[in-house]
Order: structure tokens, then sequence, then C-alpha cells
């Protein structure tokens, strides 16, 4: 009796062994599924936020650099209208240096009308009408102003090795009569600059100055 009742003991340990064992060595399908599928979503989280780090700063890097752009050309304008200006001025102290009758000579073709200015050439030469047939440059007939690098930049007329750029300058000049005086001793000079920097709205800076007969 005790060697049949151990040998059954042993049969009964042996079958809870190998049912133990097949317990614990099949993967639980549905716990493997929710591992993965936690996975999947780890990794697309990680790579929407990576996604995010990258486009950030690169969208800010972009905005920052069109800003330096308009910046720059917002200052280049200035300078363009202060240069104008300032060379008309100059024509009208040559004057009343050289004691001409006319304290605005070498400006007619600005008088009353629109006209461009080359600071690069003498006087003679410096100033033309806005007379473009071509398809008006932002709603103006003036020409485009074009650069020359090889001196340390310079601003005019279009020649050769001259390039076009984005800047087109007006200017006119208008005599002020004062009372029943017909000898005009005043006249204010307007310089208007229009750019466009990139697909932003087309821009303008104009100033203003009076100039007197001494």
């Amino acid at each position: 009796m005790r060697i049949y009742e151990l040998h059954a003991n042993l049969q009964i340990q042996r079958h809870n062994s190998a049912v133990f064992y097949s317990h614990h060595s099949r993967p639980n399908s549905r716990n493997s599924h929710r591992v993965r599928g936690f996975s999947l979503i780890e990794t697309l989280v990680a790579v929407v936020i990576l996604v995010s780090a990258v486009v950030g700063p690169l969208t800010l890097a972009q905005r920052s650099i069109r800003s330096a752009v308009y910046a720059r050309d917002q200052v280049t304008a200035s300078f363009l209208a202060e240069e104008a200006i300032e060379y008309i001025r100059s024509v009208r102290d040559g004057n009343e240096h050289n004691r001409n009758n006319n304290w605005l000579k070498g400006l007619s073709q600005c008088i009353g009308k629109l006209c461009m200015v080359d600071a690069t050439q003498d006087t003679d030469n410096a100033f033309k009408k806005c007379d473009n047939k071509k398809p008006e440059p932002y709603g103006s007939s003036c020409y485009f102003l074009a650069f020359e690098g090889a001196r340390g930049g310079r601003y005019g007329f279009k020649t050769l090795n001259w390039e076009d750029t984005r800047f087109v300058r007006e200017v006119t000049i208008a005599t002020i009569p004062r009372g029943d005086n017909t000898s005009d001793k005043e006249a204010k000079v307007e310089v208007k600059v229009r750019w466009q920097t990139g697909n932003l709205p087309v821009r303008d800076i104009v100033m203003r100055e009076y100039i007197y007969d001494w």
C-alpha cells in the first residue's frame, strides 16, 4: 500500500509540475498586445514632441530672419530718402555760392513733377523725369534704383554692371509763393521711397524738408 501511495503521489507531483510549467510558459496574448500598444503610443508621442521641438525653433528663426531683412530694407529706404534731400540741398547751396540768379537752377526736372535723383552724378545728369512706360513698380512711374557694390555700395540710375534693387525713389519740389511776391523764396522737397520685402505688402517712407533762397 505504501509503495502504491508513494507512486500515486509522485504522479500527482509530476502532473502539477507540468501544469505549473505549462501555465507559466504560455505568453498572455492579451498582455502582449497591451505592451505593444503602449509602445506604439509612446513612439508617436515621442515623434510629435521631437517634431514640435524642431519645427518651433525653425519657425522662430524664419520669422527672425524675415524681420531682420525688413528692418534692413527700412533703414536703407530712410537713407535713400535722406540722400536725395541732402543732394538737392547741396545744389541749392552751390547756386547760392555761385551767386546764381535762379537759386533752384538744375532742379527744373523736379519742380512740380515727379523725378528721380542719382546722387552719384553731377548736377547736369543727376535728375531725370519719371517716365517709365513699362508696368509701373508699386504704382509709380519712376524706375527701380540700381545698385553698384564695387565702390562700397552706391545707388543710382541703371547702367552697365549695376543691378536693379527693390527700391523706387520719387522726388518732387514745390515752390511756395509768399503773398504777392512772385519771386519764390521757399520750396518744399518731398521724397518718397517705396519697396517690398519678400511677400510682405508694399511699404513706403516719406521725408519732407523746406529749403530757402538765402
